[in-house]
């Protein structure tokens, strides 16, 4: 019986940590909203599950240097494009297969004011907490 308890136990740890785990912010793009060295639980997601207004961690396109950023989701396909994104691209409304990020503190983000339209496959996982100082994490770039 131990031995049962054990391994479901050891199944949802492991369930657990594909699911959740938890970044450090580097960077002031989403100030006030998160701060550099904050740390954040967030939950990998599937495209379906993402929502307006959720913080995204994204794949960064590979020219930032960067793995990750955090920004918030503004737009999803079929949306209309943002006035502040518009400049960058060409479409009224955002494309099957993509999203629009913007980082909260516009004047300190690399986002789609910048870049465009973000993969939504490129979405990693979305923040679920902001976690007390001093919980380990993985660093994730807000890339100004």
């Amino acid at each position: 019986m131990l031995l049962v308890v054990g391994g479901a136990l050891a199944l949802l740890i492991v369930r657990l940590r594909a699911t959740y785990s938890v970044i450090r912010v580097d960077g002031d793009s989403m100030a006030p909203t998160l701060a550099d060295g904050d740390r954040v639980l967030v939950r990998r997601v599937a495209g379906p599950a993402l929502r307006r207004g959720q913080i995204a961690v994204v794949r960064a396109p590979p020219f930032v240097g960067e793995t990750f950023l955090i920004k918030r989701i503004v737009g999803l396909p079929g949306d209309p494009v943002p006035p502040s994104v518009a400049p960058v691209v060409a479409e009224e409304r955002i494309p099957v297969g993509n999203v629009v990020l913007l980082g909260d503190n516009g004047e300190d983000s690399f986002d789609s004011r910048d870049h465009g339209y973000f993969p939504l496959a490129d979405v990693h996982a979305i923040t679920r907490r902001r976690l007390s100082p001093g919980s380990a994490g993985l660093s994730v770039k807000e890339t100004a």
